[in-house]
């Protein structure tokens, strides 16, 4: 796990806030909407600390970690957070979160594990079905992919032209890799 220095800013911050859970979220998410991701990381380490099993703390932590582009360090706050009882709309979120993040370093088969579980658990949730297309390209399941694509734009498509079509992108949806040479 990458330990960081603290900075005086960072302590700072934390100290103003004396440990308000959800003040100290939302001052952390402000801070990465400035883009000041190694502060708003230092500040939600220091929560953790505090919080050291709350699952909305745990699931901040590991988005903190993955917007700084370090998937595994990410990946266990994930899972923690997850296990200690996330709830909606969070958890839906970070089923997508961890699923990305699999894919990210490479384990497909779990990052289409994880998506699979998230498109069963919100089917409504095209944000989960196209990163599971994602996954499954990265997993060689490419009929897959491209089927999951095609469901989620003729789902949710506005475009007249496209949808004139939907039968006929439907049928071949179905039957990627057919031919009929006669």
């Amino acid at each position: 796990m990458l330990l960081i220095k603290l900075s005086t800013s960072a302590l700072r911050e934390f100290k103003e806030l004396t440990m308000n859970k959800d003040e100290t979220i939302e001052r952390a998410r402000d801070l990465r909407d400035k883009d000041e991701l190694d502060a708003s990381l230092e500040l939600l380490l220091l929560l953790k600390d505090e919080f050291h099993e709350d699952a909305m703390v745990l699931f901040e932590v590991g988005g903190a970690y993955d917007i700084l582009g370090m998937a595994p360090d990410a990946i266990p706050y994930y899972e923690k957070a997850m296990e200690n009882g996330l709830d909606d709309p969070e958890l839906e979120e970070c089923y997508v979160c961890l699923g990305t993040s699999h894919r990210v370093i490479g384990e497909f088969e779990d990052s289409v594990d994880v998506l699979e579980q998230a498109v069963e658990n919100y089917p409504e949730s095209y944000v989960a079905k196209v990163f599971l297309a994602i996954a499954y390209y990265g997993n060689g399941q490419f009929s897959e992919s491209v089927q999951a694509l095609m469901n989620a734009l003729l789902d949710t498509t506005a475009d007249e032209e496209l949808q004139s079509y939907s039968d006929t992108l439907n049928f071949f949806k179905d039957n990627l890799d057919e031919v009929w040479p006669d």
